[in-house]
């Protein structure tokens, strides 16, 4: 789907293209590990996910749902994915950068904001309802890490990042498009686990070419259950959440909640929920009395945003169905 990747796995297939990272002592003395590079990076890597997995196994909840969810805006994101690699152009673009291929845009026909238009809606589905479980599962990734750092020391931790990762004599070698070699010259690495980059690709190298900070390697950590329960209690607390929910304030304007995780307009809200602005304009109004959301007017347009009350009340419906599933 991503040129960038379906290489890497090419490569990975003939046994022969390999990015070879190499630590000094300093280098492995400044290896350090994150929970995430946050909501952007895991969108990027999703996005990719999407058009590789098949219905069934651990995210094939996940897919359904979102491809039913996203209906004709999928083709822009198939088309982006066609020419716009993951890891940097993708990423750089989600995350406000100015290092993407501008003929690749170009070829695309599209614009740097649509990109970042495209890549903000799919967040706003794919990944934003399912964060606090995917971002609580990350951190439980990195704090394991942490562990087997501590006990079996910094090589022990690199040498089991992922099954087509490999760690020889201070060099750690990764599946990639082409030979190349990078020498961290006592820079450091930081380490990032994410659920949505696809195994396939193992992990990526971003900032290699950085000279005053640690390069990141974001390696893939998905679930290593295969049980359907375990997929169905992972995905399924949004959807009772968002039940709940609405219990509380009404359907739609549950929906109109959830979709403030990031800011919109009025005219934005209508758009996505396929409801007209007058009725936006009053959803909007109870939940600003409510004091759930802020709304500020710029221009012709009024744009709304989620209160930190607001944001709990969404934390904590799906927290109490996330305690409900766990103990199930």
């Amino acid at each position: 789907m991503f040129a960038h990747v379906a290489s890497v796995e090419r490569a990975n297939d003939r046994g022969a293209e390999l990015q070879r990272i190499h630590f000094t002592g300093e280098d492995l003395a400044r290896v350090k590990v994150s929970a995430t590079l946050g909501m952007g990076a895991e969108t990027v890597f999703a996005m990719e996910s999407l058009g590789r997995t098949r219905t069934g196994g651990f995210f094939g909840i996940w897919r359904d749902r979102v491809s039913e969810r996203l209906g004709r805006r999928a083709g822009r994101i198939e088309r982006m994915a066609q020419v716009l690699r993951p890891v940097p152009d993708l990423l750089w673009l989600v995350d406000g950068g100015f290092k993407a291929d501008e003929r690749a845009l170009g070829r695309a026909g599209l614009s740097r904001e649509e990109v970042v238009e495209t890549a903000q809606g799919f967040a706003r589905v794919a990944v934003s309802p399912y964060w606090r479980q995917v971002r609580g599962y990350l951190e439980t990734v990195r704090d394991v890490r942490g562990r087997l750092a501590m006990t079996g020391g910094v090589e022990r931790l690199l040498g089991t990042l992922h099954p087509r990762v490999r760690w020889r004599s201070n060099v750690l070698e990764i599946p990639h498009e082409r030979e190349i070699d990078v020498h961290l010259g006592g820079r450091g690495l930081l380490l990032a686990p994410s659920l949505f980059l696809h195994d396939n690709a193992a992990a990526v190298l971003i900032g290699a070419e950085w000279t005053e900070s640690s390069p990141i390697l974001v390696f893939a950590a998905p679930p290593v259950t295969a049980a359907a329960s375990a997929a169905a209690a992972f995905w399924d607390v949004t959807e009772r959440g968002e039940q709940a929910l609405g219990a509380l304030v009404g359907r739609t304007r549950a929906a109109v909640l959830q979709e403030l995780v990031e800011s919109a307009t009025t005219g934005e809200l209508a758009e996505r929920l396929n409801i007209s602005s007058a009725s936006i304009s009053q959803h909007t109004s109870v939940l600003r009395e409510a004091g759930l959301i802020t709304s500020r007017r710029n221009r012709n347009t009024v744009q709304h945003s989620v209160t930190p009350l607001g944001t709990a009340l969404l934390e904590y419906t799906t927290y109490q169905f996330m305690e409900a599933a766990a103990g199930e």
